[in-house]
């Protein structure tokens, strides 16, 4: 159960590299945080893309627009859902999704994942807080499914 908030420069997506890049990162969700890949489960998968305009993104306070395009990912899940290696694989096949979703981009595509782990119990759902088992009872985390046994 993610939330992807990823910030791109305005203009170098357009609306079906977003709906691309929308599916892709729920894929890499899917694999890296072990989600049984059913319809009800992928649907608890959030991605929200923002744009930002391109001449605003510096490094080191210059505009590298015209060699570079960065995305900025946040991804939020209850801490205890992504290890060491599947945050790894999460970055890696983040960017790969990216990537994807821009055939015939000339620039140079750069990209940061960024993991905001929720305290168990920190994180409200529906007006109700939830604990790790309930996230593992609603997205069916194969890796977390002994957390939800006997419930």
């Amino acid at each position: 159960m993610p939330l992807i908030s990823l910030k791109a420069p305005a203009g170098v997506l357009n609306a079906q590299s977003k709906a691309a890049l929308s599916r892709n990162l729920v894929d890499v969700a899917v694999e890296c945080e072990q989600i049984p890949d059913e319809p009800s489960k992928r649907a608890l998968c959030m991605v929200m893309i923002e744009e930002g305009v391109a001449g605003d993104w510096t490094f080191g306070g210059n505009d590298l627009s015209g060699m570079v395009v960065s995305f900025i990912a946040t991804v939020t899940v209850a801490k205890g859902v992504l290890d060491e290696r599947s945050r790894a694989r999460f970055a890696e096949l983040g960017h790969k999704a990216i990537a994807d979703a821009l055939p015939g981009e000339t620039r140079r595509i750069s990209s940061s994942f960024l993991f905001n782990e929720i305290e168990d119990g920190m994180w409200g759902v529906s007006g109700r807080l939830w604990t790790l088992r309930e996230h593992a009872t609603a997205s069916g985390y194969r890796h977390l499914q002994h957390l939800v046994v006997g419930r």
